[in-house]
C-alpha cells in the first residue's frame, strides 16, 4: 500500500463521515483519486461504516465480555443464538479451548441474569465473565499515519 492509501485510511478510521473535498483540501489528493480509493477499499478493505455509541448514556451501563466455551453439538446453535440476541454487541469466534466471546450489553443485572438464563439451554461447559468499568481506547489502531510503518515492509 502507499503512502496516499495509508494516510486516507487513517483518515476514513478517524472519521468515516468526513467530506471527500475537506480530506482533498488537507491531503492535496484529488478528490476523484480519494472517491476510487474508498471505493476499492469498500470492496475489500472497509467492513463497514458505523457510529461509536456511549451506551451508557442511554442508560445501558451494565456491560460484560463473556468468554464461552460449549460441546461441540451446540454450537452451531448457540452462535445462532448469540448472532441474534439483542444484547450482544459484537461476537467472536475464540481458539485456546473456548469457542466465543461475547460483547454484551444491559440496562440492568435482571436484563444479563435473564441472558444467562437462556445460556443454560445450550449447556454451557464453561463461562467466564468480564464486567467492563471503563473504555479506555476503542477502535483506535491503525488512525495515526505516522504509525503505519508495519504496512510499509
Amino acid at each position: 500500500m502507499d503512502k496516499k492509501g495509508i494516510l486516507l485510511l487513517s483518515i476514513f478510521r478517524k472519521s468515516a463521515r468526513k467530506n471527500l473535498t475537506k480530506i482533498s483540501r488537507a491531503t492535496g489528493i484529488p478528490v476523484s483519486t480519494i472517491h476510487e480509493k474508498l471505493k476499492r477499499y469498500e470492496q475489500d478493505i472497509i467492513k463497514k461504516h458505523t457510529a461509536l455509541i456511549d451506551f451508557s448514556k442511554l442508560g445501558f451501563d451494565l456491560r460484560v465480555n463473556l468468554i464461552l466455551k460449549v460441546a461441540i453439538q451446540n454450537r452451531g446453535r448457540l452462535k445462532e443464538f448469540l448472532e441474534k440476541n439483542q444484547h450482544v454487541n459484537s461476537l467472536y469466534r475464540l481458539g485456546n479451548g473456548f469457542d466465543f466471546l461475547a460483547e454484551c450489553v444491559f440496562r440492568h443485572m435482571r436484563g444479563l441474569n435473564d441472558f444467562l438464563e437462556d445460556l443454560e439451554e445450550f449447556k454451557v461447559k464453561q463461562m467466564k465473565e468480564f464486567y467492563i468499568l471503563d473504555e479506555i481506547k476503542k477502535e483506535d489502531f491503525m488512525t495515526d499515519p505516522e504509525l503505519f510503518s508495519i504496512l510499509e515492509n
